[in-house]
């Protein structure tokens, strides 16, 4: 496509833009204009997207009212831009040609998009409206009506859409959409629920089970202009000389383990502590930058630091050397202090009768002991981070031997014991959230080797009964009077147990007074989706035996965990510091949750974990057990799901799929590699289904669009590539899509873990072309 000329130039900057409604908006954020004013109140705002947002949150109710063609059978799926809250139980979607003679569902819930010209509009043929749908399809599954597009191809919906400076602004990506589905014939008791659930929307958008299930989610930027940025400390770490000699100093403590250690020089330390903080730390926010002094670290945790960060300068034999010697300390002061501190807690332990809290009692009532089992629980966090991605450098089972060692400590000190604040002041209220977001972080990492490797979880999430992390502003507060201000503001956090039971079975009866369980922090979403991947696993495994034919999961479940992940939505939703944006001010781990909440829908559908076989490192065994798998059964959630898959791939395939390869995917999570797999997996398996010849029940109208999506999406990358090509070999659509996802890991990756997984995506492309 040829590059847009800028003739646009900012008076006040030296920022050029291609269009003149572009250059207006920029403008604005040096005058502070706001032109766009709410009209049912006095707010103002600087671009439309907010202002929509706004109605949509604030003045739902009166939206519909005033907005009745809103509901014209003109369209099939006319209802579908309409938040669902906002239609009275009185009004239903009208019976569609497709599902003519079957009860027609009231709107599910869904919502108006800021900015509906940036959603994909299919261009397909209906299904023949004589076949019955299949009994996999709910007469009440339902697609988004999406805005069309001038022109007949991909690449006028891609011209319809402008780039902004940042091209990952929630308000420009085309969101991931799943289709609304009614689960009220599910619920034994959604009245309940609903009552339950009532507390989380608020009062103007009324009272449904289910806000928006899966739908497209909306910009959750703040309305203010400038959020306040944060993230790593600013310009380099540095190592004075002072400090790496007392580093010296502390490896000669350790002879017995370590044969004449070489540490670099201050200024390699220097280097490799800031690309801990540039590159890791936004991921895994548990040390506290503000309160930070690496003087006051212990050795073997600051060298384990370094290791991980100089793999995002791509030093792996500066790595490696970093973390042999971190690994040697770390492990063996593990085995004194259990031959020092373990004795004295036995031996208080023979004083007072044993109690199931004694142990955890005993580290508590001693700062120091509990000081050094915290720091020796990061220095193995550290650790685990740089081994768990690599086949050798180091080997990946170290990492999973040092899961028994990191538990162990874990419940040494007590797993829900935090240290005592001696006041309230930020620096003590400080402290207590480094430990709390420790162990809550440990239980994550802990939870990404199930979902990698399919091993058993070691801490079960009913076992925390900690509160979830505070707000990212509290937590990015520089002082004591920022941290007051942004503690103000916040509802209080509510315990992981509490917060699980309300998005389980949307119990607030037993929430502590002042508590909102309805909503949860960025970080606190993050672990709550966690917990949310755990309980699914443990689903399958359990019920196997009984049920093969469904691999685990039967319907009762599948219907629980789609309420589950909702409401998580919801309240994921009511955060203000969520974003789709993985350069958001407040960190990336809100971008991180939203794929694994992907990666949960996918493994309802399909059970992917336990068919990787990632633990073999070998790309052609790991392609040849995704081709032997089952092939996808067709159904109304599998469909919403092949959906949010396409839409994850039309983003990089709208930016390029290179250029995000060699810029952004690299330095992503390799949560997001991950997620990305079981995408194309789980995409590839519907494309299979879906177009093989002579098809019966007929294709849906659902699956036609979502297949013009995908043929679109690969016309535009595949210049000259023909429908009917495409479609002529059953597995050549498919190999292509595949192929796709494998390019955008395919660059300069930091860890090898998405190296395997774009050779193994590669591989499996082969095989279907095959």
């Amino acid at each position: 496509m040829p590059k847009v000329a800028r003739t646009y130039q900012c008076q006040r900057c030296s920022r050029s833009f291609a269009r003149l409604e572009h250059l207006q908006r920029h403008d604005r954020s040096h005058t502070k204009e706001k032109p766009f004013a709410c009209q049912r109140c006095e707010k103002s705002f600087t671009r439309k997207d907010l202002l929509a947002r706004h109605e949509r949150l604030a003045h739902a109710t009166s939206l519909i009212e005033e907005s009745p063609a809103l509901l014209s059978p003109n369209s099939t799926f006319q209802a579908l831009n309409t938040p669902s809250s906002t239609i009275s139980k009185d009004h239903a979607l009208p019976i569609t040609p497709a599902f003519a003679g079957q009860s027609p569902s009231r709107l599910s819930p869904s919502s108006i998009h800021p900015r509906e010209d940036h959603l994909m509009s299919y261009q397909g043929s209906v299904s023949n409206p004589d076949h019955a749908p299949l009994e996999n399809f709910s007469p009440h599954f339902r697609m988004p009506d999406l805005t069309p597009y001038d022109g007949n191809d991909f690449s006028s919906f891609l011209d319809s859409v402008s780039l902004p400076s940042n091209p990952y602004s929630p308000t420009y990506q085309p969101l991931p959409l799943f289709p609304a589905i009614n689960l009220h014939s599910l619920v034994p008791n959604h009245t309940a629920d609903r009552t339950a659930l009532s507390e989380t929307i608020p009062p103007s958008t009324g009272n449904t089970i289910l806000p928006r299930l899966g739908s497209n989610l909306p910009s959750l930027q703040p309305d203010r202009l400038n959020p306040p940025h944060w993230g790593p400390p600013k310009g380099c770490i540095t190592v004075t000389t002072d400090c790496r000699d007392r580093l010296v100093s502390s490896l000669n403590h350790y002879g017995n383990v370590l044969d004449n250690p070489k540490l670099p020089s201050r200024h390699a330390l220097s280097r490799c502590l800031t690309g801990y903080f540039t590159g890791f730390h936004d991921y895994y926010p548990f040390l506290h930058p503000p309160t930070m002094n690496i003087d006051e670290i212990s050795a073997e945790s600051l060298l384990a630091m370094a290791s991980l960060g100089s793999r995002y300068y791509h030093e792996v034999e500066m790595s490696m050397n970093l973390y042999e010697i971190s690994k040697a300390m770390t492990m063996e002061r593990i085995r004194r202090y259990s031959n020092s501190a373990g004795h004295r807690m036995r031996a208080s332990l023979k004083e007072n009768p044993p109690h199931v809290e004694e142990g955890s009692r005993f580290i508590a009532n001693n700062n120091d002991d509990y000081e050094v089992l915290l720091d020796m629980i990061q220095s193995l966090t550290f650790l685990i981070a740089v081994s768990g991605w690599s086949e050798h450098t180091p080997p990946y089972f170290e990492a999973l031997s040092m899961r028994s060692s990191i538990e162990a400590l874990l419940r040494m000190g007590g797993l829900n014991t935090l240290p005592r604040v001696e006041d309230s002041s930020w620096r003590s209220c400080t402290k207590r959230e480094i430990a709390k977001r420790t162990k809550l972080i440990v239980f994550c990492f802990l939870n990404l080797h199930t979902i990698v490797y399919d091993l058993p979880p070691v801490i079960l999430a009913e076992e925390i009964t900690m509160e979830l992390p505070c707000t990212e502003t509290e937590w990015q507060a520089t002082g004591q009077a920022s941290w007051l201000e942004a503690r103000k503001q916040s509802q209080g956090e509510p315990k992981l147990t509490d917060a699980l039971g309300f998005l389980f079975n949307g119990d607030t009866d037993a929430r502590p007074k002042g508590v909102n369980v309805n909503s949860f922090s960025t970080l606190g979403g993050y672990v709550l989706i966690h917990a949310i991947i755990q309980h699914l696993w443990l689903v399958r495994k359990s019920s196997r035996l009984s049920y093969p034919q469904t691999d685990g999961v039967i319907s009762p479940d599948i219907a629980n965990l789609e309420r589950v992940l909702e409401r998580w939505c919801q309240c994921w939703e009511h955060n203000q510091e969520s974003s789709m944006n993985p350069f958001s001010p407040h960190g990336p781990v809100s971008f991180t949750s939203m794929s694994l909440l992907r990666l949960a829908y996918i493994r309802i559908n399909m059970a992917t974990g336990s068919i990787r076989r990632l633990d073999t490192w070998d790309p052609h065994q790991i392609a040849l057990s995704l081709r032997n798998s089952l092939p996808a059964q067709r159904s109304d959630r599998l469909t919403r799901a092949a959906l949010h898959c396409a839409h994850a791939l039309s983003i990089p395939v709208k930016l390029g799929i290179s250029y995000v390869a060699h810029t952004h995917v690299a330095l992503w999570s390799n949560q997001y590699a991950l997620c990305s797999l079981e995408s194309a997996v789980l995409l590839a398996k519907w494309l299979e289904v879906v177009t093989t010849p002579g098809l019966y029940p007929v294709v849906t109208e659902h699956e036609h669009k979502i297949l013009d999506f995908v043929i679109e999406m690969v016309q535009e990358t595949q210049h000259g590539a023909s429908r009917n090509w495409l479609l002529e070999n059953n597995m050549r659509l498919c190999a292509i899509v595949t192929r796709l996802w494998s390019r955008l890991f395919g660059g300069d990756n930091i860890w090898e873990m998405p190296d395997l997984i774009g050779q193994s995506l590669s591989e499996y492309a082969d095989l279907l072309e095959a």
